[in-house]
C-alpha cells in the first residue's frame, strides 16, 4: 500500500515555480533610448527620429559625413542631409565691428 501511494505521488506532475524574466542588458545606448530624441533630415530625403548623438564619420570615399545614431526605425547610423547654404558661417569672415564709443559731455 505504501509503495502504491509512493508511486502515485511520484507520478504526479510537479508544478514549476515561475521564473523571473531575464534582465535587460544595461547598455549606455539603451539608456539614451529612454531619453528624448530629435527629428533629423536624412540624406535620402526622409525625416527620421533618432535618440543618439550626431557624429562625423568617414564614408566609403574617405570624406567626412554627419550621421545620426540610434534611430527609431532600428538603424544604428543614418547619413544626414547637409545643405551648402545652411552651413555655419566662418567665424573669421565678416567679423562684426564694435560700435563707436560715445562719450557723454560733463554736465555742469
Amino acid at each position: 500500500m505504501k509503495a502504491l501511494t509512493l508511486a502515485l505521488l511520484l507520478s504526479l506532475p510537479i508544478a514549476k515555480t515561475p521564473q523571473k524574466p531575464l534582465r535587460e542588458p544595461s547598455l549606455p545606448s539603451a539608456k539614451r533610448v529612454l531619453g528624448g530624441g530629435r527629428w533629423y533630415f536624412a540624406a535620402s530625403g526622409h525625416a527620421i527620429y533618432c535618440y543618439g548623438p550626431v557624429m562625423t564619420i568617414p564614408d566609403e570615399n574617405g570624406n567626412l559625413e554627419k550621421v545620426a545614431t540610434f534611430c527609431r526605425d532600428g538603424s544604428a547610423v543614418v547619413p544626414l542631409f547637409e545643405s551648402p547654404t545652411l552651413s555655419k558661417p566662418d567665424p573669421h569672415q565678416g567679423k562684426a565691428k564694435e560700435p563707436p564709443v560715445r562719450r557723454r559731455d560733463p554736465q555742469m
